[in-house]
């Protein structure tokens, strides 16, 4: 009875390594944990890197015709894994605009997760997010941050970067 009870344990187990083996291998093959398809690499070319405001030691700022975008990150630089305050704000004729359904994700040129935040109202005219990013093993510490929201009606994206500083880092990133 017991070479049998024994048997039939290990053919069971097989059988779950055998389904779990096909389910890694083919079932969710490029696939997130949501069944969304994995993330691509980011590429971005050098000029368009270039052009990005940096917002690691000051507010940037993005002008998308009659409205402009601003970006500001506290504490400066901003730290890897630890709360960062971002904070967003839409600007047309001097004075804010509300970033209807605003929203603030972040990458990396490698796949890093998913790091979206929705964006909530603070003061004079402000929206912001508690933003925790990790930093990459390979020693990379740029982050590219894209803003998007609605104003007026219009979809409005706007794309800063951002290096990250390390706890205990006193040089500048």
């Amino acid at each position: 009875m017991k070479l049998r009870d024994t048997l039939l344990g290990l053919l069971v187990v097989a059988a779950l390594a055998g389904g779990v083996w096909w389910v890694r291998a083919r079932g969710h093959a490029g696939k997130s944990a949501s069944g969304d398809q994995a993330p691509a690499r980011l590429t971005i070319d050098p000029a368009t890197e270039a052009a990005m405001p940096d917002v690691t030691l000051a507010d940037g700022s993005v002008d998308l015709g009659d409205v402009r975008v601003v970006l500001s990150v506290a504490p400066r630089p901003a730290f890897g894994f630890a709360k960062n305050r971002f904070r967003v704000r839409a600007e047309k004729d001097a004075g804010p605009v509300t970033l209807e359904e605003g929203r603030i994700s972040f990458e990396m040129t490698m796949p890093m997760g998913d790091h979206r935040y929705t964006l909530v109202p603070g003061t004079e005219g402000w929206q912001e997010a508690e933003v925790v990013l990790p930093l990459c093993k390979s020693g990379k510490r740029r982050w590219y941050a894209t803003v998007e929201g609605t104003t007026a009606g219009k979809p409005r994206t706007a794309r800063f970067r951002i290096d990250l500083a390390q706890a205990g880092d006193t040089s500048k990133p």
